[in-house]
């Protein structure tokens, strides 16, 4: 996934978290190691290697409902289902979401994610992404005001960015770079003015993204428009929040004069196309972004709105969503690619992954090729095998920052069998708090 579109047949070698070779270069950097020999040589015969993939939008702590919440409608969706269950979570609860959502992720191939919490015990999430190796930029759902919000999730807009600036002293560049907070004021019906105004300031004064929902579906539109009589990109832009670090999911309903202040100001959007399909939200224009310069990416969103986390799913979908709003000139398979690896790091600020060159992070996955359901055409073109027909039981290997963390049906940092347990038992005990509280 390079600026050339190479595809070649050969190796890669690996020294510690860094991509030390490809291809012809791999013997004389070899040579050079100590030793001059590997310590360890992965058969990648029958394979594509490539760089992992990043989900530039997921909420980890959404996987234990998954099956649990159908309604076609974002705010009905919210308010009925997904904000009483997330206000509902405790620390193991939480924990339990998002081991389970990590196993499936790593075995999908992802290596990079960039995660919208719940509101409370955000720093769950970072014990356990440092734990299991991800890549990761996260951040506490910043909530302090909106029609349906639980008291649960309720929170002071001190308490929400005092909180947010206590995860980033402490989670900001740790795990030796692998790991970033955020800022992530959940969308503009569940936040003040004066919160926008705090997340701004914050912000700008310790460099950290701004990770929030845009103009993802008509009824929330309309509610926005009618609490701050403007449009969500019009209310960013006359708040000072757009910018290069501004990264919003979905952008199903923009404008022309809308992605006109995107595309000026660089923010990124990050395209979720199941979850606009599930909710009935809307096809959002991906090639018009694309044609505008716009930084995009792929993400997953909830496991509730798609109930897959699955990156060939969302490939797949966001190829065929093209191909309805621009027939003629939709999206090619390598353009699809390129959303779930190198433009989704882009898209997030992160350099040093998403493309396989010597020198960035060793965030590989390996894609087996060889399944009767990939022939008789698999290497004909990758791109299009990848994209349109690979699934996610395809994946054999998945490598972050050097470290093996998945491989053919086994986990180094997870006991698969303790997450599934944990997610069963955790899951039936949220429901049942979740329930009460509904009675209540």
């Amino acid at each position: 996934m390079d600026d050339q579109g190479t595809v070649a047949r050969g190796d890669l070698l690996i020294d510690g978290s860094r991509i030390a070779a490809l291809g012809d270069g791999v013997s004389a950097a070899l040579a050079a190691l100590p030793g001059g020999a590997a310590e360890r040589i992965i058969d990648a015969i029958g394979a594509f290697v490539l760089p992992g993939f990043v989900h530039a939008h997921i909420h980890l702590c959404q996987t234990l409902f998954r099956g649990t919440a159908e309604q076609a409608d974002l705010l009905h969706w919210l308010r009925e289902s997904i904000w009483p269950m997330e206000a509902a979570h405790t620390e193991a609860s939480l924990a339990a979401s998002a081991e389970l959502s990590i196993a499936q992720l790593l075995a999908g191939g992802v290596t990079c994610i960039n995660d919208m919490g719940t509101v409370h015990h955000t720093h769950v999430i970072g014990d356990v992404l440092e734990r299991t190796g991800l890549r990761a930029i996260f951040g506490k759902a910043l909530m302090d005001q909106g029609d349906g919000v639980p008291p649960g999730l309720r929170d002071t807009t001190a308490h929400a960015i005092e909180e947010s600036v206590a995860l980033a002293e402490r989670w900001h560049g740790a795990a030796a770079g692998r790991l970033h907070v955020s800022l992530a004021p959940r969308f503009i019906l569940s936040c003040s003015d004066a919160l926008w105004d705090g997340v701004r300031r914050v912000s700008d004064e310790r460099d950290l993204i701004v990770h929030t929902h845009l103009s993802e579906s008509p009824g929330e539109g309309q509610a926005v428009q009618a609490a701050v009589k403007t449009t969500a990109p019009r209310y960013f832009a006359r708040h000072g929040l757009l910018g290069p670090r501004f990264i919003a999911a979905h952008g199903v309903w923009l404008d022309e004069s809308e992605l006109d202040l995107i595309e000026r100001a660089d923010a990124a959007l990050v395209h979720c196309p199941s979850a606009n399909f599930k909710l009935g939200s809307g096809l959002a224009d991906v090639r018009e972004w694309k044609d505008r310069g716009i930084r995009c990416g792929l993400g997953a969103d909830g496991a509730p709105c798609n109930n897959r986390l699955d990156t060939f799913h969302e490939m797949s979908l966001a190829s065929h969503v093209a191909r309805v709003t621009r027939p003629g000139r939709h999206l090619s398979a390598r353009e699809v690619l390129a959303l779930a690896t190198r433009d989704g790091a882009r898209a997030l600020g992160l350099g040093e992954t998403g493309r396989l060159e010597p020198g960035l992070r060793a965030d590989v996955t390996l894609i087996d090729h060889t399944g009767c359901h990939l022939a008789p055409h698999a290497t004909h073109d990758p791109y299009t095998t990848i994209v349109q027909t690979c699934h996610a039981s395809d994946v054999a290997l998945t490598v972050v920052d050097g470290r093996v963390l998945y491989e053919r049906g086994r986990f180094a940092t997870l006991d698969i069998d303790r997450v599934r347990e944990n997610a069963l038992r955790e899951g039936a005990a949220l429901l049942a708090r979740a329930r009460k509280e509904r009675a209540a």
